[in-house]
């Protein structure tokens, strides 16, 4: 059978694909329970999983379980965890000294590995986690969202925040941080032949015109955004807007770049204030539903029509 695309192609394609982590995740956020005076206690029971949330880590792996001091930026209490291989819940118990109640806190749960990556400016293996602030007091528990932090070989820190339930628009997939990992290889030619015409763009002493088609957290866009002087309009259903606005207020763009975002359902009219020309479309995992596809096409065909250049 034949293939449109070539090895090298091919290879860049199974670059992105192969791409696999695990993520540190909160099976319910941390709840405050204060036991007397002189001690306060943070439950949070943890798993180690895909994406997908389907598969658990199947080696044993020891995490690292941290109550911070938002304020100060100082941890108040820390707690190392064997978290057994392919274990479907881990429970973890904080204790703190009562003198800190009422303060702002989070709770970040990390490996060793994953920190010696962070340094690394690479990709971990295992994605570490941070709650949301809440407050020391009675009963309290942490907002159903949660921080990932990523230096994708840019020296700069992505934080893109998602949610703890099931919802598929406002997680962080594996794809996006395999986009990652190749946009850098790629621009440092570490992939050779690299994507010459990428490359080619990003060098441009212009404002470039970045359009991304179903962004779900923002992940990728927003890591072109914090790189590269450009617009770059984040599009995806009203399911998403919520994170997604979350992680714009939260970015840190380039100087002269303009984040934007904007409601688009694949299938419908696309609004006149998105029919521009663009230099680069992004799309990365945005299909999880093959039905899907055809109304994809159909709104890459329109936006192609209306602005040829795309």
């Amino acid at each position: 059978m034949s293939t449109p695309f070539s090895p090298e192609q091919i290879t860049h394609i199974l670059i992105i694909a192969i791409v696999m982590v695990h993520y540190i995740r909160f099976l319910s956020t941390p709840q405050v329970a204060v036991t007397s005076r002189k001690s306060i206690a943070i439950s949070a029971p943890l798993a180690v999983t895909t994406d997908l949330g389907d598969t658990y880590l199947h080696q044993d792996v020891s995490l690292l379980v941290r109550l911070i001091d938002v304020k100060a930026a100082a941890v108040i209490a820390e707690q190392r965890v064997l978290c057994k291989g392919s274990s479907r819940a881990l429970k973890t118990s904080l204790e703190c000294n009562g003198k800190y109640l009422g303060r702002a806190v989070c709770v970040h749960v990390t490996t060793l590995e994953t920190q010696r990556s962070i340094q690394a400016r690479e990709i971990p293996q295992i994605l570490d986690v941070w709650s949301h602030d809440f407050t020391l007091t009675d009963k309290e528990r942490s907002e159903p969202l949660v921080v990932r932090k990523v230096s994708p070989g840019t020296g700069q820190v992505l934080c893109i925040w998602e949610e703890t339930g099931d919802s598929i628009a406002r997680h962080v997939w594996d794809a996006s941080l395999g986009f990652l990992i190749y946009l850098q290889q790629a621009l440092e030619e570490r992939i050779n032949p690299g994507p010459k015409m990428l490359k080619t763009l990003l060098s441009r002493n212009k404002r470039l015109q970045i359009l991304e088609l179903g962004t779900g957290c923002g992940t990728v866009g927003i890591a072109f955004a914090q790189q590269f002087n450009c617009h770059v309009t984040l599009t995806d259903l009203d399911d998403a807007m919520d994170i997604l606005e979350t992680n714009v207020k939260q970015a840190s763009p380039a100087t002269q770049t303009k984040l934007t975002k904007a409601t688009l359902d694949w299938g419908e009219d696309v609004e006149a204030s998105l029919q521009q020309s663009y230099d680069i479309i992004l799309l990365s995992d945005c299909i999880y539903n093959p039905d899907s596809s055809v109304a994809l096409v159909r709104t890459l065909l329109d936006i192609a029509t209306s602005a040829p250049q795309a």
